[in-house]
């Protein structure tokens, strides 16, 4: 048996038991600490410098300097337990509060949903009408035109008590599946609520809506970060992780149902509702995201030819799926189109409208990946790109997620740089807006060239030269919250153009494939948290999006979230849901020539092409 020691965490002042050679990440997140950890652990970030007193066995790194070495800072995925220790996690390298976007810009459709709760006010059984109860249920049921009526083992079992319980006066729910409709519930006649719930399942961040089917009213709703970004920022990273570690799938299933769950009793504590009475859930996230909380194995969609084990998946019971609602209610996931097209670009469609409009749209929804879709109400078209996790925090040294003391705003003014953060705390890095703002003040006023390069001034006391190259001062250690100066680095901008030209290029790809223009658009559809807290005026001004009038943009917020309440409400949207995918044409980018073309050219600010910003161009060239 190995030997334990005890590991102290500071500040929070929490001590666990680990085994000698548990790395202090692991060790970490046992205790419900959460470290950054973009990599998964891989040690290949940099993200999770800790300072540790005692005795630890650490492979070596480049991505700590040799001052924060001398000074005891290691990083935690590298770091093995070989003996008490007393762990410092500073504000950087902690997960902490989001800022979580859970409103969506979505119509209320034509609520009817495939579950329903029918009255039942049944005559007793008597020696001279000896049906069963079952039968007696059933029977009412057809004499309503329910058709055919099934009930599963949990619900047969208590449906004796309930009747008697309540003279023979009840509500039966029951859900409307393709060939029969199911008893789910049977209950008093007071129990009327018909309750369910909406889930978007992101990358980085969970919202959980509860939702009144009569009315489609949402009751209330929650949100909290996904808990699986300790074992990696991106997609890929978690499918690395499944596959190096025996536990790892069982790892990051059981992290999003817990954190699934954990927001559903918050709803229910708060609102008092019983779990019970939670009787449909609709889900959506990408593919990756669906895989890893059903349990599946996700490594072919890492491998080429980039295959999910599905892209529809069965309609199946709570139960088998260990969330907290009725255990006989139905979880319906959103239909995913590709390894890299999931369920929530299925539900921005829906949330968005342009399936069932004329018009030419162009749908983006920008995160870790990035995702566009051209089309109408005749075609349909998607690809995916590997925007990278530069807008979510990684690849940028002082980049962070939305969270509070992350620099959200910049705007500079004849060499004053002013900025506000999340929450007005003490800056504590710069979050995706934040980045794009950066780099347009920057380029507005000549800091950086269309190349992103920094030009030094002797003039200019933000200007220098770092470790990386030249480096922008963006705040003085003495207004930040991590006694540090937040730099961006000739790096950091390299890195954030290529996230930006993979979006653009993407787009122009889509575009030309079908013979249009960005001028043929009536609409941009800007889904996603990152782009509800984006200036349009900066993120054109960068080339991340195209110069088009800027009435042309909408912005739908949380259209994963939206689209799945949508399709929660309705039976003919999640029809809807699936025509969508069967219909829609997927380009795979990876071994096409002419992203690489455009992509290429999509590395300057804002482009090769200047004709492509003709309002850009005019101060460029000016």
């Amino acid at each position: 048996m190995k030997k334990e020691f005890k590991v102290v965490f500071k500040p929070d002042n929490k001590t666990v038991k680990v085994e000698r050679g548990t790395t202090v990440l692991d060790t970490a997140t046992s205790s419900d600490i959460y470290i950054d950890s973009i990599c998964g652990g891989r040690g290949k970030c940099g993200k999770c410098k800790v300072l540790i007193e005692g005795n630890v066995q650490s492979d070596e790194t480049d991505l700590l300097t040799a001052e924060e070495k001398a000074g005891g800072y290691f990083l935690a995925c590298l770091a093995r337990v070989a003996g008490n220790l007393k762990v410092t996690v500073p504000k950087e390298s902690r997960v902490e509060s989001h800022q979580i976007l859970m409103k969506s810009v979505t119509p209320l459709p034509a609520i009817d949903p495939p579950v329903l709760k029918v009255p039942l006010s049944l005559t007793p059984p008597s020696l001279a009408d000896y049906v069963s109860d079952l039968d007696r249920v059933t029977h009412a049921l057809r004499n309503l035109d329910m058709g055919h009526v099934t009930i599963g083992l949990p619900t047969l079992k208590k449906i004796s008590r309930v009747l008697r319980d309540n003279q023979w006066n009840v509500n039966v729910t029951l859900m409307d599946l393709w060939d029969r409709k199911e008893i789910i519930d049977i209950g008093p006649p007071s129990d009327n609520d018909l309750i369910g719930i909406a889930v978007d399942i992101g990358t980085t961040t969970i919202v959980v809506e509860l939702v009144d089917l009569t009315t489609g009213r949402v009751i209330d709703a929650r949100s909290n970060y996904n808990k699986q970004v300790v074992y990696g920022e991106d997609v890929l990273s978690r499918v690395m992780y499944t596959e190096e570690h025996d536990d790892g799938l069982s790892k990051l299933t059981s992290t999003i149902r817990y954190g699934i769950n954990d927001l559903i009793r918050e709803l229910v504590i708060e609102n008092n509702v019983r779990y019970e009475r939670i009787c449909r859930v609709v889900l959506s996230g990408n593919t990756v995201m669906m895989h890893l909380f059903y349990g599946l194995d996700p490594k072919y969609i890492r491998h080429e030819p980039y295959i999910p084990v599905m892209s529809f998946a069965p309609q199946m019971k709570a139960v088998k799926l260990d969330l907290s609602v009725n255990p006989n209610a139905y979880i319906y996931a959103l239909p995913c189109r590709s390894s890299y097209v999931g369920g929530d670009v299925t539900a921005d469609i829906i949330a968005s409208g342009m399936s069932d409009n004329k018009d030419i749209s162009l749908l983006i929804d920008v995160g870790t990946n990035g995702e566009v879709v051209l089309g109408n109400d005749t075609f349909l078209v998607s690809c995916s790109c590997s925007a990278g996790p530069a807008f979510e925090g990684g690849e940028v040294e002082f980049g962070v997620r939305a969270m509070n003391g992350a620099i959200e705003r910049v705007w500079i003014n004849d060499g004053l740089v002013e900025y506000s953060t999340i929450g007005n705390e003490k800056a504590k890095g710069i979050c995706g807006s934040g980045l794009i703002e950066l780099i347009a003040e920057l380029f507005s006023n000549g800091v950086i060239d269309r190349t992103g390069k920094i030009q030094l001034d002797k003039n200019n006391v933000r200007t220098e030269v770092g470790s990386n190259g030249n480096q922008f001062i963006v705040a003085f250690k003495e207004d930040t919250a991590i006694d540090k100066n937040i730099v961006m680095t000739d790096v950091d901008i390299q890195n954030i153009l290529r996230t930006k030209a993979a979006v653009y290029a993407s787009c122009n790809v889509l575009l030309k494939t079908f013979g249009y223009k960005f001028g043929d658009l009536c609409n941009v559809f800007i889904a996603g948290s990152f782009g509800n807290y984006l200036d349009t005026k900066k993120a054109i001004t960068i080339g991340l999006l195209p110069d088009l009038p800027l009435d042309t943009f909408k912005f739908i917020g949380n259209g994963a979230l939206g689209g799945a309440r949508m399709v929660l409400l309705s039976r003919d949207l999640q029809d809807k849901a699936a025509e969508i995918v069967e219909n829609m044409t997927h380009i795979e980018l990876s071994v096409s020539s002419m992203f690489f073309k455009e992509f290429t050219s999509a590395l300057f600010i804002p482009h090769t092409e200047l004709d492509q910003f003709p309002h850009i161009a005019t101060r460029v060239y000016t």
